[in-house]
């Protein structure tokens, strides 16, 4: 594995972080969680066997969370799953860094996504077309610019199915965006 100068927030599991550095060779330098019970322990394990540093803040974080030196001293953030919005003081201070959100709404195609449980209002709206985006994070919620999206037909038969195919969709964006611009990524000493 190849860690990089890269930070990590997540709320969940943290499986799609793990997913990643599995298919891509790569590891963060940094993970934080604001949900320690719900990151699992094989993540934990192989993310710590591989060399990147797991460290948890609060749920509802203050501003100095973020202003940490390890985060301001990466090259790049991606947010997985993150449930909290990013404080506009640590944007500014990260500037002109990148800081990337992954979100399982197509709001390229519908702007109406936007926002919480994109995956629930997409089942109940019946959209033909399903998919997810990975966009720069601004202080408006999920108002940065669109770098990738990825877009398939709508064949969920349940809400969990629903669930399941774009947390594949945004996987597969992940992948594809960190495999192009990989580069972005300066390697840790």
């Amino acid at each position: 594995m190849i860690k990089l100068n890269w930070t990590v927030f997540v709320s969940q599991t943290g499986s799609e972080v793990e997913a990643i550095c599995r298919e891509l060779g790569i590891v963060p330098s940094l993970l934080i969680t604001n949900n320690p019970k719900k990151l699992k322990e094989s993540v934990t394990f192989f993310l710590k066997e591989n060399g990147c540093k797991v460290r948890s803040i609060p749920f509802n974080p203050t501003v100095e969370h973020y202003l940490d030196r390890d985060i301001l001293g990466s090259n790049v953030i991606t947010l997985h799953g993150y449930l909290r919005i990013l404080p506009g003081e640590m944007l500014v201070r990260y500037s002109p860094k990148l800081v990337y959100n992954g979100h399982p709404g197509l709001i390229s195609y519908y702007p109406e996504l936007k926002g919480k449980d994109p995956q629930e209002r997409a089942w109940m709206g019946n959209y033909p077309t399903v998919g997810s985006v990975i966009h720069v994070v601004t202080p408006g919620v999920d108002e940065g610019e669109i770098v990738r999206f990825d877009a398939v037909k709508n064949t969920a038969t349940s809400l969990d199915n629903m669930y399941e195919i774009l947390r594949e969709t945004s996987l597969k964006s992940w992948i594809k965006f960190l495999k192009e611009n990989i580069f972005k990524l300066e390697l840790t000493k």
